[in-house]
């Protein structure tokens, strides 16, 4: 007895062929859905990763202005040499690919605003750029806002928008009340004025040029002295690989008192003196080998 094969019937090939092109279709179907999910799981990724790295920077530029803030408490040799260098445009160094930028600023060298008297006060706002009239109107202002007797016989300038405080100023920026005070930053304010002296001396070799030049023509009007309250802007600005942290506060300092707050962050040249052969003259072997290890 003779077997014969049985042959399928329809046309098989053709069945298989037409679901090959179906699963093909359905990959690149899928794929196609899938494209904007991976751009965009690929570009969360790339993001947090800068925000992993500006976090870092962020947390160790606030942790060397505590650094910095302790030392000037605690070594007298360190700030004498750092008072020198860390001034005007600040200085800076570099640790493998970091780049680290320092400035102090000195309350000594600013104006009070809770103390100061009209002329000084005055002078302080002809060194930002008002003259002479609108200096002098607002310097009233600034002490009728300041004052806490409500004395019709003060002469008060331009009027604040919320009117007059009668308490002393918290922050400089309560400068922005007066409309003639908008035109400038926080920054700008930060380098000639000052609410944590709680002194009326002002040191005129700490204060800033545009400064010192008018505190010369006062003729004894501004005192010149020591102040018991310590007091420094402190900023550090980080580097690296393009991303850069900045933090800035104000530190009170003395053997038994310390205390800071953030602060607007003082400007530091980009031509800061970065003869500096090591940061070690700055933040010592211990800190230096950490940011090594931490940044390696």
């Amino acid at each position: 007895m003779s077997h014969k094969t049985r042959m399928p019937k329809g046309n098989c090939y053709g069945d298989d062929g037409f679901a090959l092109l179906a699963v093909l279709a359905f990959l690149l179907l899928f794929a196609a859905l899938l494209l904007p999910f991976s751009s965009a799981a690929r570009l969360a990724a790339l993001t947090s990763s800068h925000d992993f790295e500006h976090a870092r920077l962020s947390y160790a530029a606030e942790a060397v202005n505590a650094y910095l803030a302790d030392k000037l408490a605690s070594d007298t040799s360190w700030k004498g040499s750092i008072k020198r260098d860390a001034g005007a445009d600040g200085m800076s160094c570099r640790i493998k690919d970091l780049t680290l930028a320092f400035r102090m600023v000195n309350h000594a060298g600013l104006i009070d605003l809770n103390v100061a008297t009209t002329t000084t006060i005055a002078a302080g706002l002809a060194a930002l750029g008002l003259d002479d009239r609108q200096a002098g109107a607002v310097a009233n202002s600034i002490v009728a806002f300041r004052s806490p007797q409500r004395d019709t016989a003060l002469p008060i300038g331009p009027e604040a928008d919320f009117g007059l405080k009668h308490a002393p100023f918290e922050d400089v920026v309560e400068l922005f009340d007066f409309t003639e005070m908008r035109r400038f930053t926080p920054e700008q304010l930060g380098e000639i004025f000052t609410v944590d002296s709680h002194s009326a001396f002002i040191d005129r070799d700490l204060a800033s040029k545009p400064l010192q030049s008018i505190l010369a023509k006062l003729d004894g009007a501004v005192h010149d002295g020591s102040n018991a309250f310590p007091t420094y802007t402190l900023t550090t600005r980080i580097s690296r690989r393009g991303d850069t942290a900045i933090d800035a506060g104000i530190f009170t300092v003395s053997k038994d008192r310390q205390t800071g707050r953030h602060s607007s962050a003082l400007a530091i040249s980009t031509t800061a003196k970065a003869a500096l052969p090591s940061c070690n003259l700055v933040l010592g072997t211990d800190i230096t080998t950490w940011f090594e290890e931490a940044f390696g």
